[in-house]
Formats: structure tokens, sequence, C-alpha cells
């Protein structure tokens, strides 16, 4: 042990420098420490390691030495021996049997075939013989060839190949009759198999023919009766006359190698059917069919030049369409519902109505005559700009026989080109009025000036091609500036005259002056007040504030209220206007109280002429007869 430790100690020593050792560093020692500590545990692991194995060779030399573990090992080895001598006997007896088995079915066999068939070993032997003796012939040409050769060179060994050859055809052929009496049987039986494999194997099909064509061949009837179903579902009639495509199939049975699928045989009955039938492009506008064209790109191509000139792909806020929904379908088609390019074209630019004229009776109005012609008083005012040589406005005097056009040549298909623009307006300022004792009832005096505000308003337009404006939404409302209301001072000593309008609460007033009757006032299933008043009676604006919406069931006041408009003041109020006969404002419009903002009608749900007015607040319905004090 110790000569052991010296040896593992040199090993671990580092070879020392011949030069002076330089003093230990406090890091150098460090390292030092730790490699002591290294080296003295693996010295401790070898030293088990070497006392673990000396003890298990002891413990092995004392078992070996043992009586009883020798004689238990002999025994282990007869046993081992035993069973090995047992398993080869057993597998060599039962390989004998297997042996003599084999022998005697081959026997049993043998004698059996000779028994039953006593020819069939004649004629294995005339078979193999003929085949036996060439392979042996060949050998033996080769031998001889090769002999030849050696001694007389390759040519004379080809020669000799050949003679020998030859004769050895001659020896034996007579064995020839004898081998071909068994071929030619089996040969004309193969022949009988494959002729019959080959006629029962043919592809045969149904050859279809319709209206006397031949259109393909189907593998039955039910596949060409899919197809037809698939053809009746493909075709789009467009008001075509014809409610059925005429298909009268014929069957023969016929040879082929290909059938038809559903699809392919549903594409050759249209083929067949093209003098009746073709594909082509349906024009839809607004959901209904206006035309069918030959030439569905032809067609898109004309659509898209239409917009062309009015794109502008620099400006996102400028696009394009058209005044109806326009939508092309492909499709199959009638060849009597096809037209032309050009009557497509004229149809769709062409003048849609032509212009009507009516001549003014007894009796008439403006608003009237709108009214029994779907106008509005604006649209009418718009058509007859040269009315007496001047523009039809609201003062104009008509008289029996005086002539206006109703309706407007305009075509079918027409371009609209929306804008997004943005413009500041002023927001009139509203009135507040108080009451006062000291001033005579019917005066007024004005404590503080109003104030218009601003406000950025962001609308979509949408023009003609004349850059009329044809349609406006108000997107979004920003206010700059708030507007001041002016405050006015009305006096209650003493009435002396009536008022041209009921005032209310200083904010509104009454909107049809001089109508004071109402035949409906504000409850729970009705949220305003119905003044009735003749037809064509202007209706002015109870507050000062901005149109929000006007039109016909466009204001958004309810389904049945016809031209009416919505107005927003300040302080969340808003006012409603429905039934009217006409307005002369827009959607986007400032509008100051008092101003005429349309005319009293009965459209919409309505029974007679009247104006309906609502007040709301917040979203919230109010009573208009509590701004109107005596009004219940």
């Amino acid at each position: 042990m110790i000569n052991e430790r010296i040896v593992i100690e040199e090993k671990t020593k580092e070879p020392q420098s011949q030069a002076p050792a330089a003093p230990v560093k406090g890091r150098e020692k460090l390292r030092s420490f730790w490699a002591k500590v290294q080296i003295t545990g693996l010295l401790r692991r070898h030293r088990f390691r070497r006392k673990t194995q000396r003890h298990m060779n002891d413990v092995a030399k004392k078992l070996r030495a043992s009586a009883v573990v020798l004689a238990v090992g002999e025994a282990f080895y007869a046993l081992g021996f035993a069973a090995e001598d047992l398993v080869v006997r057993t597998g060599r007896g039962i390989a004998a049997v297997a042996r003599r088995l084999a022998r005697w079915c081959r026997n049993a066999l043998h004698t059996i075939i000779a028994t039953a068939f006593p020819g069939a070993a004649q004629m294995f032997k005339d078979l193999l013989a003929p085949l036996y003796l060439f392979f042996k012939g060949l050998g033996a040409v080769a031998a001889h060839a090769n002999d030849v050769r050696r001694e007389r060179g390759f040519g004379a060994s080809v020669k000799a190949a050949g003679r020998y050859f030859v004769g050895g055809l001659k020896r034996n052929l007579s064995l020839l009759p004898r081998t071909a009496m068994y071929i030619l049987p089996l040969c004309m039986l193969a022949v009988f198999v494959t002729v019959w494999n080959r006629t029962m194997a043919q592809p045969y099909a149904l050859a279809v023919q319709v209206n006397g064509q031949t259109v393909g061949y189907v593998a039955n009837e039910e596949v060409f009766n899919l197809a037809k179903e698939d053809v009746m579902q493909r075709i789009n009639y467009a008001g075509s006359d014809k409610t059925e495509l005429t298909i009268e199939p014929t069957y023969t049975i016929s040879v082929t190698h290909k059938t038809m699928d559903e699809s392919e045989t549903a594409n050759a009955i249209l083929q067949s059917a093209s003098d009746q039938i073709s594909e082509g492009t349906a024009l839809y506008l607004d959901g209904e069919l206006t035309a069918v064209s030959s030439d569905g790109d032809t067609l898109r191509s004309y659509l898209e030049s239409l917009l062309a000139p009015y794109e502008d792909q620099t400006d996102e806020n400028i696009s394009v369409g058209f005044n109806k929904n326009v939508t092309l379908e492909d499709g199959i088609y009638f060849n009597d519902s096809f037209e032309d390019d050009n009557s497509i074209e004229n149809m769709l630019t062409g003048v849609q109505q032509q212009e009507k004229i009516y001549t003014v009776r007894a009796g008439d109005t403006l608003w009237a005559i709108a009214q029994k012609n779907d106008l509005t008083f604006r649209e009418l005012c718009e058509l007859n700009t040269n009315f007496k040589g001047a523009a039809l406005t609201e003062t104009s005097n008509i008289q029996a026989g005086d002539e206006l056009i109703v309706t407007k040549q305009e075509a079918m298909l027409e371009v609209r080109i929306t804008k997004v623009e943005t413009r500041e307006e002023e927001i009139p300022f509203g009135t507040e009025t108080t009451q006062s004792n000291e001033y005579t009832k019917g005066t007024t005096k004005t404590l503080q000036e109003g104030q218009n505000g601003l406000r950025r308003v962001t609308f979509q337009n949408v023009y003609d091609t004349n850059n009329v404006l044809v349609e406006q939404t108000i997107l979004s409302t920003e206010v700059i500036k708030e507007p001041v209301n002016k405050k006015v001072v009305e006096g209650t000593k003493k009435v002396t005259s009536s008022t041209k309008y009921i005032t209310g609460s200083g904010q509104f007033i009454w909107p049809v002056p001089g109508y004071r009757n109402c035949s409906r006032w504000y409850s729970s299933g009705h949220k305003g007040v119905d003044i009735c008043a003749s037809a064509g009676t202007p209706i002015y604006a109870s507050a000062g504030g901005t149109v929000t919406k006007a039109g016909y069931n466009k204001a958004g006041a309810g389904t049945g209220y016809g031209y009416s408009v919505i107005i927003s003041h300040s302080g969340g109020y808003t006012t409603v206007y429905a039934h009217c006969l006409s307005l002369t404002v827009s959607a986007g419009q400032s509008v100051r109280q008092g101003q005429l903002i349309g005319y009293v009608g009965s459209t919409g749900r309505s029974s007679g002429n009247h104006c309906h007015f609502e007040i709301r607040r917040s979203g919230s319905y109010l009573a208009p007869q509590n701004f109107f004090p005596g009004k219940r």
C-alpha cells in the first residue's frame, strides 16, 4: 500500500521548472489546496475498490474449495447434459418418422398415378425427352466446337458445330410428332380461353342519341337521367317563354372503351342543344333582369368604361359607382333571350322615360301638382327652370292651362360620384326669452346679442355626372365654437294685439302660425301634436339649429311620417315636423328660428292635412303643450 500511494502521488506531481520558484500568491495557494483535496479523494476511492476486489477474490476461492458448491455444480451440469441429450434424441426420432412418412406418401402417390393414369409417365417422357435431348445436344455441340477450336481454329469450330447440330436434329426428328400430339391440344385450349375472356370482357355501353344526334356513351340510363336533371338546373330562363328544354333520348348497345360520367354527359347534352341554348352573361339592375349578353367580357368592359372617366385613384375620398346595384351572372340561357351589345348599350344609356307634361287645372296648387306626380316641391321647381321665362318658385302664379314638366328624362343606368367633403358652417344662436311685467305685452327688449357658433361638418355627397348633388348624408359633426344665445325680455303687462306666433318657453315658437287648432295632443300612444291646417300652409322652424335629416321616410321619425324634417337644437333638443307636402331644406343645412322648412300635407300614414310636431330632449319625448301655455 505504501508503494502504491507513492506511485500515485508521483504521477500527480507536476514537473518542476528548473527556474527558481516564484513566491506563491494567495490565489495560487488556494488552487494548490484544492488539488490536494481532489488527490486525497481519488486515493480514498482507489483504496476502497482494491479492498472490495480482494474481498471478492477471497470469497471466490472459498466457494471453489467447498465440496457442497462442487456437488451442486456437478448436479446442474449433469441435469443440463441429460436435457440436451433427450431433446437431440427426440428431434432425430421425429425427423426419421417424417422421412419415412414422406417416402410412403411419394410411393403411394406414384402408385395411384400409375394405376389411374397408366399413360401419364409415357406422356411426360414424350414431352420432356425432346427438351432433354435438345439441351444435352447443345452441351455436346459446345464441347465438340471447343475441341475443334483448339485444333483448327475458331472458323472451323463454327462450321463443325453447325454440322453437328443439324445431324443431331435429323437423328431425333422422329420425337417431334409425339411431342406435338400433346402440345397442340394445349395450344388450342389456350387460344379458346383467350378468345372467351376477351369476348366476355368487352366494354359494352349505351350510345345516347338526343334529337337524332349522338352525344356520347354512358354506362346505364341512370347516368343520363342525372345528367338531364343537372342540365335543367343549369339553365337560366331569363324571361323566356319556354318552360323547359326538350330532351328525347334513344339508346343503342355499343362497344366502347370509354364512357362518360354525369358531368361529361350534361356538357355533351348542352353542346348538342346549341341551337336552342348557349352560355351567356345576364345583367341585373337592382335585382331585376335587364338583358342577356353572349359576351360577358365585352359587357364588363363596357360597364368599366362608363366609370373610368370619373375615377380618381389618387383621392381616397372619391368613389365611383352606379345609381343602381349592378350584378352580372354567368350561366346558360335560351338563345331567344340574348341581345346584341349595341342594343344593351342603348338600353342602359338611353332615355328611360320620356318627358311628361302636366296641364294645370282650376284649383291646382304647386304642392298638389307635385304630390299627384310623386315629386317633391323642390324637384318640381328644378324641372321647371323656365316657367313663363323664369324659374318656378313658391311665389309663381299658375293658372289653368299652364304646362309644367313633371317627369324628367333620365337614363336607366347613370354614374354616381360619391365624395367625402368637409366644410365649416355657422351654428345659429338661439333666443332665450324671459317675461317681465315691466313691459307692455307684445314688446321685447334685447338684453344680450346672440353670436353664431362654428362647426366642422363632414358630408358624404353623391353627385351625378353634371356635378348636381343627388344625395347628402352627414357623417360627423365637430363643434369648433359654441353659439351664444340671444337674451330677450318680453312684456306681459297688457295685451294690445294678437301675436303672429304662439310663443313657448322662449326657445320654441309655434311652427304653423295662424293655425292653433290641434286634432290630437301628446299622449302615451302619440308622441306629438297634430296641428290642423290646409295643404300648402307654410311650416317654420320652431327654433334655430341644424337639419340632421330631411326626406321621404328618411327622417327617421317613423315609417309612416312621409316627408319629414328633423332639426337639432342646442341643449340637446330636437324637433320633428312630419306628413309634409314638400320640403324646402335638406340634411346638413343650418336654419334660423322662423325659417321656412316645408309645407303642410298628408303624406305617409295620414288621414288628412296636418303637421305632426314633436319635441325631444336627449332622445326622450316631451309634451309640446308644456312649452305652449294654454294648449291642452
